[in-house]
Formats: structure tokens, sequence, C-alpha cells
């Protein structure tokens, strides 16, 4: 079974979600760490744009619309993992789940019928671990 463009911006919204209301927070305050900051600011920004960069299907043409948000998935995977190599640690290992999650999805929508769901709940757990690795402590 493959997932919809809707319950993958969906699954995108939860995580960038997560991630918003986690990253950068109390615990960053008190243990410094500049690039830490600035990587995981980036990272939460990167996420919350991700739903306003998705093509509206296009049902004369659908493969381009897919192709197109494919490589939105994979442009932001990229910048993830590269924000996260900036911070190093926690943050770097999360953050390349959370790129590897996004490129799943990537390939999901590059072939159709050979995505699931099962990445879902992974998904949304690798954005709750990034969210902690930036400093969140109420999860």
């Amino acid at each position: 079974m493959h997932m919809s463009a809707t319950k993958l911006v969906g699954v995108l919204a939860i995580g960038g979600a997560l991630l918003t209301s986690t990253a950068c927070g109390p615990l960053s305050a008190i243990t410094g760490g500049g690039d830490k900051d600035a990587a995981c600011k980036n990272i939460r920004t990167e996420l919350s744009s991700v739903q306003s960069k998705i093509a509206s299907p296009d049902v004369s043409n659908p493969g381009a619309s897919s192709a197109a948000n494919a490589q939105t998935f994979r442009d932001t995977a990229s910048k993830i993992r590269s924000e996260g190599q900036k911070a190093g640690g926690d943050v770097e290992t999360a953050a390349g789940k959370v790129a590897t999650g996004l490129e799943s999805l990537a390939g999901s929508m590059s072939n159709p019928g050979s995505g699931s769901t099962t990445g879902t709940s992974t998904f949304i757990k690798d954005a709750a671990d990034l969210g902690r690795a930036c400093g969140f402590s109420g999860m």
C-alpha cells in the first residue's frame, strides 16, 4: 500500500509540529552551544516550511507533481542532514534519521507502488528524538 500525498503531508505536519514545539527548547538555553542552537532553529524552520512547498496534485499530469514533491523532500532531507552535521552529537544522529525518513518518503512518491505506511511511526519518533536532542526535556 502506498502513502497518499495527503497522508504524507499530514505525517510531515505532525513531524514538523513535534519539532516546532520541541526544538531549541529550555535545555539549550542552559547548555549553550551556538552551532547546536542555530542548527536546531534552521531544522525547525526547514521542517515547518515543507508543507507550503508541496505541489498540489495535477490531475492531468500526476507524475509531475509527485516528482516535484519527491524532490522537495530530498532537498529538505539534505538541508536537515547538513544542519545536523553542523550541530554534531545527538542532533546530528537524530537529524540523519529524520533526513533518511524524508528520503524514504521521497522514494515512495517516486515509485508509488513500492511505498508503505510502516515508516510513519518511525518518522514521528525520529522527529521527537530530534526535538529532544535539540533541548526539549518534556518528552
